[in-house]
């Protein structure tokens, strides 16, 4: 505050002017308190709390990138279970084509029963592939393999569907392998039975149905009752040692190969920013589930002709039914595990943008209780102040009487 001493001063009324130093003064932090209650911010401009205003300002980009990846997380869930969705319409036509497979592994179906088994098979397939190749979200494919990622190996497994078991006590078929590539799928059914040749000679009689050809190998005999072994189209069975009491025991026994997806570089897996920071991405990789990934494309339950039994390739078509419902299983339940995984991310980035915005409000928020109190105080201040000034002013006159 100014220190006016000294008489009456005409040249400069020092009065006057202290009080409207402080009024000038007063009148300033009025109009910033005014300033900050109307817009609620105690930090208006960088001249405010420089430092402040920094943080504040990190702190709010932050908001916005956890706010805007939060509804990528939501985009991305939201594709996920249009994909399940499909996925689980899928799978509920392949367990209608598994029906009509056991359907057909009938010897009394006669062959026009076949083929109009095989027609609904057929129109079913070709659903598969519709839903498969259709799917899409926001105009990207979905269940087509374009966004697959990159995979690479492959898993070679068999499957004896009902292994006999000998007199001696051991499985009719006691092994199975592959020795093709995985860039050859192979797949099919064997049909071991024991067979009586002759009065007195006993044997193995085999066929084997091919799934990708559709075709039956010629009906081999093997006549001999010791352990041996049979190999077709890259796959070996060996056969455990026989005795007349097993003569009339049959196996099917299917093998196949599964061939995972090829890595795909120039369409990988679906990635969406996920986090505020650079790098926090997550990545989806969604397989192709159309018929001839899950490899149906051949499927026939109508085949006839078989040097053994006619419905070997209706057997064939169950197991070959049952690998591509796990296939679809396995891809379902990698969905499902995703779609956990972003309903979790989308919670923590919610959880971030609250505490972080938080922390933003701290810095440039306005305490608005105090805020009034100040208002106020410095209202009632340039209330005086203006009268105070008033008065100064006509104090002034006094010298007149001097002259009296």
């Amino acid at each position: 505050m100014p220190n006016v001493t000294g008489g009456i001063s005409l040249a400069n009324n020092l009065l006057a002017n202290n009080a409207l130093a402080n009024l000038n003064k007063n009148q300033s932090s009025l109009s910033h308190l005014v300033g900050q209650l109307s817009s609620g911010l105690r930090v208006q401009t960088a001249a405010d709390d420089p430092s402040g205003l920094g943080i504040a300002t990190t702190l709010q980009a932050q908001v916005n990138g956890y706010d805007q990846a939060s509804r990528n997380v939501q985009d991305a869930s939201n594709a996920a279970n249009v994909a399940d969705g499909a996925i689980g319409t899928i799978t509920d036509i392949l367990q209608r084509v598994r029906t009509l497979a056991v359907t057909a592994a009938s010897d009394v179906n006669s062959n026009n029963d076949r083929s109009n088994l095989q027609a609904e098979v057929s129109s079913l397939l070709a659903e598969v592939n519709r839903v498969a190749i259709n799917t899409n979200f926001n105009g990207v494919q979905l269940l087509d393999g374009s966004h697959a990622g990159f995979q690479t190996g492959s898993i070679a497994f068999t499957t004896v569907n009902s292994n006999a078991t000998l007199a001696g006590g051991t499985s009719l078929v006691t092994n199975t392998s592959i020795t093709g590539t995985s860039t050859v799928p192979l797949d099919g059914t064997f049909e071991v039975q024991v067979v009586q040749i002759n009065p007195t000679t006993i044997g193995t009689a085999i066929t084997f149905f091919s799934s990708a050809a559709g075709t039956y190998n010629s009906l081999t005999v093997l006549s001999t009752s010791a352990a041996t072994s049979y190999s077709a189209n890259g796959v070996t069975v060996s056969i455990g040692a026989i005795a007349t009491t097993d003569v009339g025991s049959t196996t099917f026994v299917k093998v196949s190969q599964y061939v995972a997806s090829a890595s795909n570089p120039t369409h990988p897996a679906f990635g969406f920013q996920s986090g505020a920071q650079q790098g926090a991405v997550i990545s989806i990789g969604l397989n192709s589930v159309t018929t001839a990934t899950l490899r149906l494309s051949n499927l026939n339950v109508a085949q006839t002709g078989s040097p053994g039994s006619a419905f070997l390739g209706s057997e064939d078509s169950i197991a070959q039914i049952d690998n591509a419902i796990q296939q679809v299983n396995i891809e379902r339940a990698s969905l499902g595990a995703a779609i956990n995984r972003l309903q979790v991310d989308q919670q923590n980035d919610n959880t971030a943008s609250v505490n972080l915005q938080a922390s933003e409000s701290g810095i440039r928020d306005l305490n608005v209780a105090n805020a009034t109190a100040d208002y106020n105080k410095t209202q009632i201040l340039v209330q005086i102040g203006t009268q105070v000034l008033a008065q100064s002013n006509i104090n002034a006159q006094t010298v007149l009487g001097l002259f009296r």
